[in-house]
């Protein structure tokens, strides 16, 4: 198999550790493992497998996923580009290009919207397939179109066929391989943008750990959600009203603020550890695996389920489990 996926594609690497490629630097080899330079590549890779009957997967930038120890049989395609293009208030970028080196094009372009993502590790297209956000604002809000390769055909896609939700779209669910997204920002002045990068920036080095980790494991709480009772949560977490609405402002319930209060930060499993400067993330401090992940993953689930009877639910992407 490996002479024929290098005949479609040259270089393809063997037993890659995906710890290698992943920000919580966990997780086993990838069987193989090729390296797209823009969305051309990305798309001959994805046929290759396809003619070849292999699973495959799409790796960006490696945030916001676990890799099982025993990695991953089939097809790692990571997705790289430079190949972006800024036009009047639009951005079209391919799937592959770092979300970060978008957001200071941007800025420098005096084009505003795009701030609340600085500082994001990630790629464009992994950005818009999960609809990545911070601070109350979303990726998905700013896109217009999209291109995706889907049962054999590049589409074009609108927002509306998307379906964004909260951390979520319809390429969450089925098929489909984003190749490149065009969004819509705002003029502004390059000077105030620019400061607002740096701002946001700054706030997130002193606000979230810097020891490798998959980013937020959980989504903040919907407060929309049947399960959620304000009071049961007042009661148990023993806050003011006071404090549940200064929570609550963006319209979720941190997983953070729950963990504060359930005193759950520190908490740890193996190399796996709760992190005490901000208890949505969960960080590897000493040679963490996935399964003691999987194992803090459970037992902060029950805990929270118990105790205020609410389903936590994943951002966290798995492969290979």
């Amino acid at each position: 198999m490996i002479n024929k996926l290098r005949g479609k594609l040259g270089e393809v690497k063997e037993n890659e550790s995906l710890a290698l490629h992943t920000t919580f630097k966990i997780g086993g080899p990838a069987k193989y493992f090729y390296s797209a330079q823009n969305s051309r590549e990305l798309l001959t890779a994805v046929w290759a497998a396809e003619k070849f009957n292999l699973p495959f997967f799409i790796l960006g930038w490696g945030s916001n996923l676990l890799v099982a120890d025993a990695g991953f049989d089939g097809l790692v395609i990571k997705s790289t580009s430079n190949n972006f293009v800024v036009k009047g208030e639009e951005v079209f970028a391919e799937s592959g290009v770092n979300l970060s080196r978008l957001v200071g094009e941007a800025a420098k372009a005096g084009l505003s919207g795009l701030e609340f993502a600085a500082g994001i590790p990630g790629t464009v297209g992994g950005a818009a397939r999960g609809n990545a956000g911070a601070y109350g604002q979303s990726f998905g809000d700013l896109v217009t179109g999209l291109e995706v390769y889907q049962d054999g055909k590049n589409k074009n896609f609108r927002k509306e066929d998307m379906d964004y939700h909260y951390r979520d779209s319809i390429l969450k669910h089925g098929k489909g391989v984003i190749l490149s997204v065009k969004i819509k920002l705002q003029k502004s002045e390059s000077k105030t943008v620019q400061d607002e990068v740096i701002r946001i920036i700054k706030q997130r080095k002193e606000k979230l750990p810097w020891e490798p980790s998959a980013g937020c494991i959980f989504k903040n709480i919907d407060l929309n959600d049947p399960a959620v009772s304000k009071e049961r949560i007042i009661k148990e977490l023993e806050i003011t009203e006071a404090e549940w609405q200064e929570a609550t402002k963006h319209g979720k319930l941190p997983v953070a603020f729950v963990f504060d209060h359930l005193d759950l930060k520190g908490k740890k499993i193996g190399g796996c550890l709760i992190s005490e400067k901000h208890a949505a993330f969960f960080i590897n401090t000493d040679q963490a695996k996935a399964e003691h992940v999987i194992m803090l993953i459970s037992d902060v689930k029950m805990r929270v389920r118990n105790q205020l009877g609410i389903q936590l639910q994943e951002e966290v992407q798995y492969l290979g489990f």
